[in-house]
């Protein structure tokens, strides 16, 4: 069990503290007050009345004078004389105490600021995880009872390893501005001598990863009903110009066990975020951000792919075995898709081909979105209707393409059917010719495999080269 400490140091000496100002006097375009009121501060020492706004992790203190409260140490005080409570804030040893904050303004505040009592609130319980510098708890509010997940890092670690460090800021910085069902919460970062507290929703299904390790079998229709809040929340993502770079079948999690219908995108701690309007993070700007975030928009949408047939073919395949090949249009493990049993269903197979070649332009997942699989109405009517099929090899690739939209069912395995002598293809007559052959004995292309599901219609899927994919 970690040994707990309280903080007893200043906030210039708090390993959040980036030797900047408590205030800026620049104005912050667009600013969206959430609360206004007046408030009574300590000024000078005494109390003076000030309008203050809260809006999103910035407090407008003037026309052009605000308080980021991200990473600010917050303490909540008592004024010696009036018994008003306050919060005290603190950044690189400049103090500000407000007196008469609600509860809404506090609730907010806490989701940015940096706390130091956290054995008075909370109690660690079990252990749930651990990593190189983390290990995770199921911990308890000791006032309300509620449970939450604790990530807790070791502080001289992270002060050692600048690496580690700018990894989890940059983490820290990411989830503080995420707010989706479908995603990681965060409600408190607590800091004390030796450790740092982040306090996290609690999830009590398993991770997705458990399901095919236990080869657990789902429906198609299952699938489709975890794939489908999970190319919604990237979206959520990618609109924020965020990137997530680490999708895989360990990085989503159920918020209940055994309900599919609520995985949550979580470790965020390889994620990145574009944007050119912060002067702070001006290193992370790749020189061409167009380009670069197309780069990170197929790669999140390929490792969504990826998770997608995971869960259909029942393999394990890892994102970063197979993310360059598929980068490439060269994921060799889309041939697994024709030998599902069950089959895939005719909606899902091309959707699937919309995802792993995708040819010069990335799809996003909002176009993805948009394919009729999702389309519960169409599911409920789609028929399973067995045909037969043709498949044409090509020998210098195993990639395939979709070229019809009739009905397709995949058979269980493949076999190259040998016409003998005086076998005719068209009438399937071993005593009449081929028409316009000059030998009489006919040989099947080795380009081609039969498929036969018990119907005569017939699909052809293309196992093309590059350039035809592309175009």
């Amino acid at each position: 069990m970690i040994k707990q400490q309280l903080l007893q140091i200043s906030s210039a000496d708090s390993f959040f503290n980036d030797h900047t100002s408590l205030y800026s006097f620049h104005s912050i375009h667009p600013f969206v007050p959430l609360y206004k009121g007046e408030f009574q501060i300590s000024y000078q020492n005494r109390l003076v009345i000030k309008n203050l706004a809260l809006g999103s992790n910035f407090i407008r203190f003037g026309e052009d004078k605000f308080i980021n409260l991200k990473n600010v140490c917050m303490q909540k005080i008592v004024h010696p004389k009036t018994g008003l409570f306050g919060i005290k804030l603190s950044k690189n040893g400049v103090d500000l105490d407000i007196f008469g904050l609600s509860d809404q303004w506090i609730e907010i505040m806490k989701r940015y600021t940096i706390q130091f009592d956290f054995i008075l609130k909370y109690q660690l319980l079990n252990k749930l995880g651990e990593g190189y510098s983390t290990i995770v708890y199921r911990a308890r509010n000791k006032l309300t009872k509620q449970e939450y997940a604790v990530k807790v890092f070791d502080k001289k670690r992270l002060l050692i390893n600048k690496f580690e460090a700018k990894k989890f800021l940059n983490e820290l910085k990411i989830i503080r501005c995420l707010d989706n069902q479908n995603l990681l919460k965060i409600y408190e970062v607590y800091e004390s001598n030796n450790h740092i507290y982040l306090i996290l929703e609690l999830f009590k299904g398993d991770k997705l990863a458990s399901i095919t390790e236990k080869q657990q079998a789902l429906s198609e229709q299952e699938i489709v009903i975890i794939m489908k809040p999970l190319f919604q929340v990237v979206q959520y993502l990618h609109d924020l110009k965020i990137f997530h770079k680490q999708i895989s079948t360990q990085s989503i999690i159920f918020k209940n066990k055994n309900d599919f219908s609520n995985p949550c995108l979580i470790d965020f701690n390889q994620a990145v975020q574009i944007n050119e309007g912060d002067q702070k993070d001006e290193q992370t700007i790749p020189l061409n951000p167009e380009k670069q975030i197309l780069y990170y928009i197929k790669f999140d949408v390929l490792s969504l792919g990826i998770v997608m047939h995971n869960l259909l073919t029942g393999k394990s395949f890892q994102v970063n075995q197979v993310i360059d090949d598929a980068m490439m249009n060269k994921f060799r493990g889309a041939e697994d898709l024709q030998f599902i049993d069950p089959p895939l269903s005719d909606l899902c197979f091309d959707f699937l081909n919309s995802i792993f070649y995708q040819g010069l332009k990335p799809k996003t997942c909002r176009q993805l979105l948009a394919h009729p699989i999702f389309d519960q109405e169409n599911q409920k009517t789609q028929r399973n209707l067995g045909i037969q099929l043709i498949g044409i090899l090509n020998q210098n690739s195993s990639r395939f393409r979709i070229n019809s939209k009739q009905s397709q069912r995949s058979p269980k395995a493949v076999k190259v059917i040998s016409l003998k002598k005086d076998f005719n293809v068209f009438s399937k007559s071993p005593s009449e010719k081929p028409p316009n052959l000059n030998n009489d004995y006919f040989e099947p292309p080795q380009s081609h495999l039969m498929f036969r599901r018990g119907s005569r219609q017939k699909r052809t899927l293309n196992f093309n080269n590059l350039n035809e994919i592309s175009s």
